[in-house]
């Protein structure tokens, strides 16, 4: 049985265990090095500041703008998500966090509680970079509508016309006397988009197709995008093409589809087509060297409500210079100001500074339910790469908390990152949302 659809079902999917390390020793040589300095700062910083025992920091802040009254909300009870969250930092249940609330291209909120890095007392910043994860399928999905728009990609034409390697694909089925059986239609690119193409991500169940992702390191030793989709080529389907939502590593297929039309790795058709054009300048796979002071450590729940720092290894593509894996699922890194521009780009239909990403019939198909043909899926609605909230808003989450929002009826952006994993049942930016939808009048 698969994950409830309705929560936010962001596994940690560009992390390298340590057993999967070894192999790569030889290509990650420099890496170790790199790593290893992180952890000497590390541990020093435990050394040094071992005694603190208080997440208050003496420089948590949030502040409302003048205008906000003006632009209807309600100044008392937006005050609340500041009461809200230093309440967390003093119960230990967060180390930091930052949050921003946009509207009408209006900056009306921005705060910023605790730590990136604790044990060395680094405050979060508006310009720390997080692990964005699964927030990192919109961005991958709007690059694939830009090739839509283009003539070279269709939305409705099967993945084999992009990836021949799928072209043996069958589906897991015990009543039939092998264990499988043939495709009943071709999975698409837009089951990709939607995630009906009967992949899965081998983390949530313990189905055989499951066991054979994780016998594989899907995603966790893969070196690059092909690799991936010639060890899933391999790999029976968990459900038919179209029949049910599935939170799978179809984005991440998408990706490489975007690699072989594009005839560019990942990682440059997003840095032309979408970090460069919207001044996304800290937004990448891999944290260069000479921005690794603001990038926030990662955390993993202790004993009680407590938190810890988590195993460096989780975070090994992050620090490598040479990582050639570029997760379209979960795989970036960013900043709350970088992905703001991302979604304000959304709400202004695909325009930024007048800056053109995709069209404006783009967006609105983006943001339209692609569930309503499906079984079962009534009280769930995703369009292409976006889950579609009864508000009206459209947003997505990642494995380690955070988080965003954004709603064209309200012209309405809201924005919540932090870093633990597994995150749990927090609902830290959930908790955000609800304060700000609560305060506008």
């Amino acid at each position: 049985m698969h994950p409830s659809p309705s929560s936010y079902l962001s596994p940690c999917v560009s992390g390298i265990t340590t057993n999967a390390l070894f192999p790569r020793v030889v290509k990650l040589g420099g890496f170790f090095q790199q790593l290893s300095q992180v952890l000497l700062i590390s541990l020093c910083g435990c050394i040094t500041l071992h005694a603190q025992t208080s997440l208050i920091s003496n420089e948590n802040s949030f502040t409302i703008s003048d205008n906000a009254a003006d632009l209807g909300f309600d100044l008392e009870k937006l005050a609340l998500v500041d009461e809200s969250f230093l309440r967390q930092l003093k119960s230990g249940k967060m180390i930091g966090c930052v949050a921003l609330v946009i509207k009408d291209g209006k900056e009306i909120a921005y705060g910023q509680w605790g730590y990136q890095n604790q044990r060395r007392g680094k405050q979060i910043r508006r310009e720390t970079i997080f692990r964005i994860y699964s927030m990192s399928k919109p961005i991958t999905s709007i690059a694939a509508m830009q090739l839509v728009e283009r003539g070279t990609l269709d939305l409705d034409a099967p993945v084999t016309d992009y990836l021949p390697e799928f072209k043996d694909l069958a589906v897991r089925d015990q009543e039939s006397k092998d264990g499988i059986s043939p495709l009943n239609r071709p999975m698409t690119i837009r089951d990709l988009m939607r995630h009906t193409s009967g992949l899965t991500y081998g983390f949530f169940g313990k189905t055989p197709v499951d066991q054979a992702y994780q016998k594989q390191g899907i995603l966790v030793t893969d070196s690059s995008l092909e690799v991936t989709v010639k060890k899933l080529s391999k790999i029976p389907l968990l459900h038919q093409p179209g029949e049910t939502f599935h939170y799978s590593v179809s984005t991440d297929v998408l990706g490489r589809v975007i690699e072989v039309v594009s005839k560019m790795n990942f990682d440059d058709y997003l840095r032309k087509n979408i970090f460069e054009p919207l001044k996304m300048n800290d937004t990448f796979f891999s944290v260069p060297k000479t921005k690794l002071d603001r990038f926030s450590l990662l955390y993993t729940p202790n004993r009680g409500n407590g938190l810890k720092p988590a195993n460096l290894f989780k975070s090994a593509r992050y620090y490598d210079t040479n990582n050639t894996f570029f997760s379209g699922g979960g795989g970036l890194c960013s900043t709350l100001g970088d992905y703001a521009i991302f979604c304000e780009m959304l709400l202004n239909r695909g325009n930024h500074n007048g800056v053109d990403i995709v069209k404006p019939k783009t967006i609105e198909q983006a943001f339209s339910n692609q569930l309503e043909s499906i079984p079962n899926q009534k009280q769930f609605k995703f369009g292409l790469g976006f889950q579609i909230f009864p508000e009206g808003d459209y947003g997505w989450g990642g494995a380690a908390g955070t988080r965003f929002w954004v709603n064209p009826a309200q012209n309405l952006t809201i924005i919540f990152m932090t870093q633990i994993m597994p995150y749990g049942n927090r609902n830290l930016g959930e908790s955000l949302r609800a304060k700000v939808y609560d305060a506008i009048k």
